[in-house]
């Protein structure tokens, strides 16, 4: 936050004494030397680096656009040159010579400068998010360079060469908008996981949605799973599932299976947790595996009626079948 309050200070800064000097010039040389009146020279005065600082900012859109740039920048540099030119008059006027003219001219090409290396990183990117990157030159070193001048340039140059002609080289496409709507994000997060997980996940908020609407949404953003798959990643082995054919009138049909009753669940459940398992955990299980509505004292009671009955024990009988005293 600090770094780009002093960034906007400097370019203020810069604007504001470029605007003044290169300003001031250009209207003297209208005012003073052309006679133009005191109003109109005051515009005239702002038309010229206005317009070469808009051409900037309108060659930046063009690139993010995926269009040529070429023009934008042409106006620039002809706006820049008349305003150079202009502030050279206004020197040899005062007989200020090459000094006076750079005093005048140097504020306006040092805003532009600054302003389109600004904006040359906003270029940069659009141009790589679009598939364009162009070639660099390669990173030898000083003494790379030095050392092995020919070598470096030969392989420069089979660089740019490489680079021009393969095939392989994506053309620009216009730049397109990210889309941040729900459905879109939701989109991108499941492209970057594992179905197991994204069948884990969806179920997470949605844990009372059957396998088969489950598979349907999950789909819906791009992860394509079948109901009997949603099913074995929750380990929902007794969730019915109906299959239906209507390409095989004549094939034999499966019929479904009677949905559980409470007491058919509790003992499932039981079985599956075992023998230490609490009623609490029996009321949980039930419910995320059939969806049914158990409570703990009806658990205590199925399982009670479940339980075999207790051996009665016998007396312990010494010598002679009589018992101990």
């Amino acid at each position: 936050m600090r770094t780009r309050i002093i960034w906007w200070a400097s370019l203020a800064l810069i604007g504001g004494a470029a605007a003044g000097i290169t300003g001031w010039s250009l209207y003297y040389v209208a005012h003073t030397i052309y006679g133009v009146p005191h109003g109109l020279a005051l515009l005239t005065a702002a038309v010229y680096d206005g317009t070469a600082i808009a051409a900037l900012y309108l060659a930046g859109q063009a690139v993010q656009e995926g269009r040529s740039a070429l023009g934008p920048h042409l106006a620039t540099l002809g706006m820049a040159a008349v305003s150079v030119y202009l502030n050279r008059v206004h020197a040899e006027h005062i007989h200020g010579g090459l000094g006076a003219t750079l005093l005048f001219a140097t504020p306006t090409i040092a805003l532009l400068l600054i302003t389109g290396l600004a904006w040359s990183g906003v270029r940069a990117r659009a141009r790589a998010e679009a598939g364009n990157s162009p070639v660099t030159l390669p990173r030898y070193g000083l003494w790379g360079w030095l050392l092995a001048t020919e070598d470096a340039w030969a392989a420069t140059k089979k660089r740019a060469v490489t680079h021009v002609t393969s095939s392989a080289s994506p053309a620009p496409q216009p730049h397109q908008p990210v889309d941040r709507s729900a459905s879109g994000v939701l989109r991108r997060t499941f492209a970057d996981m594992d179905p197991a997980d994204a069948i884990r996940f969806a179920h997470s908020a949605t844990p009372t949605v059957p396998p088969a609407e489950l598979a349907a949404e999950l789909t819906s953003y791009g992860v394509h799973v079948s109901a009997v798959q949603v099913a074995l990643v929750l380990g929902q082995t007794t969730a019915r599932i109906t299959l239906e054919r209507d390409d095989a009138p004549d094939a034999p049909q499966v019929r479904p299976t009677s949905p559980p009753t409470k007491s058919d669940a509790i003992l499932d459940a039981a079985s599956a947790l075992g023998p230490d398992a609490k009623a609490a955990d029996v009321v949980k299980r039930v419910k995320r595996i059939t969806g049914l509505d158990v409570d703990a004292p009806y658990v205590r009671t199925v399982l009670s009626r479940k339980r075999p009955p207790a051996q009665p024990t016998l007396p312990t009988t010494g010598q002679g079948g009589e018992g101990y005293n």
